[in-house]
């Protein structure tokens, strides 16, 4: 522990950390929200039975390619977060880059998935 001024002992936190992973869990909470959605759409369509319409499969096939763009989002938080099979990006210049394309892919996610007209507003940055 550090000792103030006054006497009393403070503690030093990593203000940058923090905004680090603020921002992984903003990406899993969106990342979580997605994937609860697009299952609950596919379980739409398959239990009403229009999944065996020419409509309800191009539908399925669209939430099916957003699901693939979904996984691979998760990919990239692992990736971010350190849990991932290869080692987090560590140039600020790069990870900008993994979270634009976070970005990119929950954008073209939610247009298969019929969420385009909703709020895909980037999260912030650190």
């Amino acid at each position: 522990m550090k000792r103030n001024e006054t006497g009393g002992t403070g503690t030093v936190v990593d203000l940058q950390g923090a905004r680090r992973e603020r921002r992984l869990d903003l990406y899993r909470a969106r990342l979580a929200d997605r994937m609860a959605d697009n299952r609950a759409m596919l379980e739409t369509l398959y239990k009403g039975g229009t999944l065996f319409s020419p409509e309800g499969t191009r539908q399925g096939r669209a939430l099916l390619k957003a699901r693939q763009l979904l996984q691979r989002v998760n990919t990239l938080v692992e990736l971010l977060s350190g849990e991932g099979v290869t080692p987090p990006p560590r140039l600020p210049a790069r990870v900008e880059e993994v979270y634009e394309e976070l970005d990119t892919l929950l954008a073209r996610s939610d247009a298969l998935s019929g969420r385009d007209g909703a709020s895909v507003a980037r999260l912030p940055r650190s």
